[in-house]
């Protein structure tokens, strides 16, 4: 029975191969059907018809032309959703590499790997599995898995452009810009018609800054570019000669790199992106050439044209507006970066928390910038990682927190501790250049330009040639402090003409300008005294002095206008002083001589002399001869009586804070009086801190006359002593302006021959607008209580002063 059903089977198996045959051929000739419908154009019915077959017949063949039709007509997804069912062995290995490629680009990178892994365990000679392989990993940033396999690759099928394709996209991908330049390099010469590789190249060697690299390219492949890309050769030329300008403090290549921005933004038919640009640099090349005007104007432009700026042209705008004189602008743009890109507030090179403190100082908002430097230090330490997070190394930043600490310091006011400060850190760090500056700055600030003269010296000896400029601009700087003025112009003028442009040479040039400016000084006096004084008898004074500029030597003319009124015995006096002279500069000396006449009641000639001489930065000393002396008195005139003056000064300058004089006069008048006077006095900041000041003075003074009958004021003996206090405080009005409000409070004794001594007292206040360096105006009015003869004599006085300088 078993044999009869066996042969039975076998028989039937006999009849239905033919039909299964049959079966086959028909799937095979309807699945070329569609694929020729594919290749005739009507891809889309094709794909649906195949679709349909495959659901039908589950035949491997219909699945890989189904896959390779839905990759043709770029449906990745649909490709790798063909069957959700097969196992990756059940692919064949065309549909291996093809899904391998539809994943990757899918970014489906785990299933992209299985699908190459499959691939090459069947056949290791698959050259694109290995190139699929490869380029998974990269995408996964698995470049050693990546290096493997190309190594494989290489083993078997060498140096491919396929290789060096893998090879510089693994270069890009991990940074490795050398590695991504040689093999495309690589690829141009072994493909010197493949214009796409010869752009590819053309681009990173502009992004990599190799301007000459790209220039040769343009040369040798002449038809692979057009004007756009040569503009753009010539927008990275330019953007590396700003780069290195601001490197090297090279001027000519800064320039050179504005030309060429200049010459692309006026350039007709210029990609609009290109030209975008090459304006944002103009803004940032501008600023390092200085020229803050065009920069603070293109920028402005360039935010009303497109919007939002870019970090960096921000930044160069802040920096526009901070030399511009507009800190407190500058300041709000310095936070607005902070606060959006905080990377930049403590960037090692340039840091933005810098620049936000030196905009709240020139701003006179010294708690801000204590704030922000306060915060600042707490996030820095004396060493940070280095690029590769292996190696500690020095941190430029916490340096610059304490420069800028003792800077602060110094700018509220307290310069003696800002000295403590920077000799503090210098004992940590003698052979520290910048340290030995600031020294110098401090110093210059406490009025000792020789001791800051010495200090440059020092940095100079411990500064690089680029870093010793600063230097040299301190030590002229303070030779013209100090009047050293011979030679040092000359000098300057060389450092203007030949330097880049810097903020200490601005300084340089601004203390030259300013010091060297000729100007008008006026200064007016009005009393209701009665009796006290020399002129006395409600008068009034002026003196006006026309300055010109000084020379190349420091030396410079004059005039004066010297004018007095009082009135006596119900008549009015008037007497007026003109005179011309020469101020010579004889450093250490100066000689000032001077020639004129009186008017009015006084009709005789004058002449005086005055001989200075600073022995250092403390001591200086002076001589003074008046013929037909300004100081005479009034009613001496109208008793046709003149005098003569002789006066030797001594003068001790502590430091800014303290400083004080010793005088004599002798005063011959043709009369026969020879009116001898000492005096002496001395001033002391008691307290100096942000915008108030407390200011503290003493004098003494007497004099000896002749016993002489005269109409003027001639004590026999008379002797006087002060004490004054002056309160002011400082409003800022701008940069390098300020309202000045001032009360003085003082008390003191004087005592006459014959007539015993009695209390004085005076009270006063006034106002200074300083509108630096150009004009400064002053005025003030003063109660005081003075003695006259024994008597009391209650005075009011009314102060002003004009100052207005020609720069």
């Amino acid at each position: 029975m078993k044999k009869v059903i066996w042969v039975s089977l076998c028989l039937y198996c006999a009849g239905l191969a033919p039909l299964a045959s049959a079966a086959t051929s028909d799937v095979d000739a309807r699945r070329e059907a569609w694929v020729v419908m594919a290749r005739e154009g009507e891809l889309d019915r094709a794909i649906n018809g195949l679709s349909a077959l495959y659901e039908a017949t589950d035949d491997a063949k219909v699945r890989d032309d189904l896959i390779a039709l839905r990759l043709r007509a770029g449906r990745d997804q649909a490709a790798l959703d063909t069957c959700t069912n097969c196992s990756l062995d059940d692919y064949s290995a065309v549909s291996l590499e093809a899904l391998g490629g539809a994943a990757r680009r899918q970014s489906d990178l785990p299933q992209a790997l299985a699908f190459y892994q499959t691939l090459l365990l069947r056949d290791p000679d698959q050259s694109q599995g290995w190139l699929g392989l490869a380029l998974t990993s990269i995408d996964q940033g698995f470049y050693s898995s990546a290096s493997m396999a190309l190594s494989r690759y290489e083993e078997r099928f060498g140096r491919t452009d396929d290789w060096l394709e893998a090879r510089a996209y693994m270069a890009a991908r991990s940074d490795d810009s050398l590695s991504e330049i040689q093999n495309r390099q690589l690829l141009v010469e072994q493909q010197p018609r493949n214009e796409a590789e010869v752009q590819a190249l053309y681009r990173l060697s502009l992004t990599l800054g190799a301007t000459r690299a790209a220039s040769r390219l343009l040369e040798r492949y002449p038809d692979a570019f057009t004007g756009t890309d040569r503009l753009w050769l010539d927008y990275y030329a330019a953007a590396a000669d700003l780069r290195l300008a601001k490197n090297t403090s090279e001027i000519h290549r800064a320039e050179a790199g504005l030309a060429n921005l200049s010459r692309i933004i006026g350039t007709d038919g210029a990609d609009p992106s290109l030209v975008r640009r090459a304006e944002y640099d103009k803004v940032a090349a501008l600023v390092l050439l200085r020229r803050f005007e065009e920069a603070e104007a293109l920028s402005t432009d360039l935010a009303s044209r497109h919007g939002q700026l870019p970090a960096y042209v921000k930044k160069a705008r802040a920096d526009a507006l901070l030399g511009l004189g507009r800190p407190e602008a500058a300041a709000v743009s310095y936070q607005d970066l902070v606060l959006t890109h905080p990377d930049m507030a403590k960037d090692p090179e340039d840091p933005l928390f810098e620049s936000l403190v030196y905009a709240y100082s020139d701003a006179q908002n010294f708690a801000r910038a204590e704030r922000v430097l306060d915060g600042w230090a707490r996030q820095e330490e004396p060493t940070r990682w280095n690029f590769t997070g292996t190696q500690r190394i020095p941190n430029p930043n916490y340096d610059r927190v304490q420069q800028l600490d003792v800077l602060l310091t110094a700018w509220r006011g307290d310069l003696e501790s800002a000295m403590e400060q920077v000799d503090a850190l210098i004992d940590r760090a003698p052979g520290n250049a910048s340290l030995w500056r600031l020294r110098g700055d401090i110093a210059s600030w406490r009025g000792w330009p020789r001791e800051a003269e010495a200090n440059y010296q020092r940095a100079l000896g411990l500064s690089s040639p680029s870093e010793g400029l600063f230097a040299r601009y301190g030590i002229l700087s303070a030779r013209l402090e100090r009047s050293q003025w011979r030679d040092t112009v000359v000098t300057i003028k060389a450092h203007q003409a030949e330097d880049p442009p810097s903020v200490g040479l601005e300084g340089l040039t601004r203390d030259y300008r300013e010091l060297r400016a000729g100007g008008v000084i006026v200064d007016a006096e009005q009393s209701d005294a009665q009796g006290s004084g020399l002129q006395s008898s409600r008068d009034w004074a002026y003196k006006t002095r026309l300055e010109a500029p000084r020379n190349a030597a420091g030396s410079r003319f004059f005039a004066e206008r010297i004018g007095l009124y009082g009135e006596y015995e119900g008549d009015g006096l008037y007497a007026a002083y003109t005179n011309a002279g020469y101020e010579f500069n004889l450093y250490p000396a100066t000689l000032t001589l001077a020639i004129g006449e009186g008017a009015q009641l006084n009709d005789n000639a004058l002449a005086w002399g005055q001989l200075d001489y600073a022995f250092n930065d403390q001591w200086t000393a002076g001589m003074r001869i008046a013929i037909n002396a300004a100081e005479t008195p009034l009613r001496a005139l109208r008793d046709d009586i003149y005098a003569d003056l002789y006066q030797l000064e001594a003068s001790y300058r502590r430091d800014e804070a303290g400083e004080g004089s010793l005088s004599l006069g002798l005063m011959d008048l043709e009369d026969g009086n020879l009116r001898q006077a000492l005096s002496a006095g001395w001033r002391e900041t008691l307290y100096d801190y942000d915008a108030w000041q407390l200011d503290g003075s003493l004098s003494m003074a007497g004099s000896r006359n002749d016993d002489i009958e005269a109409s003027y004021f001639n004590p026999r003996k008379d002797a006087s002593g002060n004490a004054q206090l002056t309160v002011s405080h400082q409003t800022p009005l701008g940069y390098r302006q300020a309202f000045l409000q001032s009360l003085q409070i003082g008390a003191g004794s004087y005592w006459q021959d014959t007539f015993g001594s009695d209390a004085t007292w005076l009270i006063g206040y006034g106002h200074e607008w300083l509108f630096a360096p150009v004009l400064r105006f002053r005025y003030g009015v003063i109660r005081m209580k003075n003695v006259y003869d024994g008597s009391p004599e209650y005075t009011n006085r009314v102060t002003a002063g004009l100052e207005w300088r020609f720069l």
